[in-house]
């Protein structure tokens, strides 16, 4: 491309960029910004500062102004979401709704940035596989995260009672002993049987494992017991979300397509509008 068919071209693209601002025209803006990115290998968010010399007030006025018609097109192509004048989506309207994300005005996408976003396509996967025992089976997992080092001491505990309970001594004279035993016992029943196991007083070492063992296990009860309602609130939220999603959507499946497909959709809607406003 020669010096006078760049400047012709470039002429050309930012008096198309400036009527389709003029005219408030979202469609064509977005074709600006999606050519000059594929043109010059850009990020879409880098691609405006770019076009309007990075000049970060026209750059926060074009991004404002798209904003409006993503958010439209979001609310009502799924539903379930609300969505912030600001851009954050939230899943429902219910109490303990949950952040979704963050929408991308340029790159027309929902963006997950925090752990509590990501969790939650996946926990609507585990869910939609066993909704029966979806929270059955988290209690579980926790239950033995939790009891793990409690589960440890108790085997430590258990080896260390075992070793502590010591056999009778055994008696030189064993065969006449036993016959002298058991005529004994025959003739008078009261009479002293032979020893059996004794247990050793504790050591030190099995009081203080005795006495790891109840603080850990009293921790973990206690961990318990918190961590398994806030599973219980956590999985009555998700079920909220899954039923959303399966009441507009045939499946979880067309709802992750329904994700994917944003900026194709959110496009073929503003070239729509475009035709009618033209027709």
């Amino acid at each position: 491309m020669t010096v006078e068919t760049s400047l012709n071209y470039q002429t050309t693209f930012f008096k198309n960029f400036a009527a389709a601002w003029a005219d408030r025209s979202s469609y064509r803006l977005y074709q600006g910004i999606d050519n000059t990115a594929e043109n010059l290998r850009l990020a879409l968010s880098e691609t405006p500062g770019y076009i309007l010399a990075y000049d970060k007030q026209a750059e926060r006025e074009l991004h404002d102004y798209l904003r409006q018609d993503f958010i439209g097109f979001l609310r009502e192509h799924v539903p379930f979401f609300e969505v912030s004048d600001q851009g954050e989506v939230f899943f429902g309207d219910w109490y303990h709704r949950r952040q979704f994300g963050t929408i991308d005005v340029f790159a027309r996408t929902i963006v997950q940035r925090t752990d509590s976003e990501v969790a939650i396509m996946p926990q609507l996967e585990a869910f939609a596989q066993d909704e029966s025992n979806y929270l059955d089976n988290q209690v579980e997992a926790m239950r033995k995260a939790t009891y793990q080092e409690v589960d440890r001491l108790h085997q430590q505990l258990e080896n260390a009672e075992a070793e502590a309970v010591t056999a009778p001594k055994a008696n030189p004279d064993s065969g006449s002993s036993r016959v002298r035993g058991f005529l004994k016992s025959f003739v008078d029943p009261d009479a002293d049987q032979p020893a059996q196991p004794s247990r050793k007083a504790p050591t030190t070492d099995q009081v203080q494992l005795k006495a790891r063992f109840d603080a850990a296990k009293a921790t973990a009860d206690e961990t318990f017991d918190t961590q398994k309602r806030q599973l219980q609130v956590s999985a009555a939220i998700t079920r909220y979300e899954y039923q959303a999603v399966t009441t507009t959507f045939s499946s979880l499946e067309q709802f992750k397509n329904i994700l994917a497909n944003l900026p194709k959709d959110f496009m073929r809607a503003l070239e729509l509008k475009e035709e009618q406003t033209n027709a």
